[in-house]
């Protein structure tokens, strides 16, 4: 599979994640939905990162490489690379 097709692949993963995220918004299973929009962020992510070809079977590893590979050379803003912590993920859930 091309670095090409994986970001594709991932990209779809993300869209059906969040899809799962506003269903269970609309159930009003706010925990949940919270989670999968979490999910659906990583996983995009990890879809940029395949265009670079890289990966990390960890998701710290993940953030890393997205800060170092993406966000400090100016192609995502750091307020999204703060959505993706996992420390972010925690407050928001406990918030609910």
């Amino acid at each position: 599979m091309s670095t090409v097709d994986l970001a594709n692949y991932r990209m779809e993963k993300a869209r059906e994640i969040l899809m799962e995220s506003k269903d269970t918004l609309n159930q009003n299973h706010y925990g949940l939905s919270i989670n999968r929009s979490y999910y659906a962020m990583f996983t995009a992510a990890r879809a940029l990162l395949a265009l670079k070809g890289l990966d990390s079977s960890k998701h710290s590893g993940v953030i890393a490489l997205f800060n170092q590979h993406i966000v400090k050379v100016d192609l995502f803003s750091r307020e999204f690379s703060s959505l993706v912590s996992p420390s972010h993920h925690c407050l928001c859930y406990h918030r609910n």
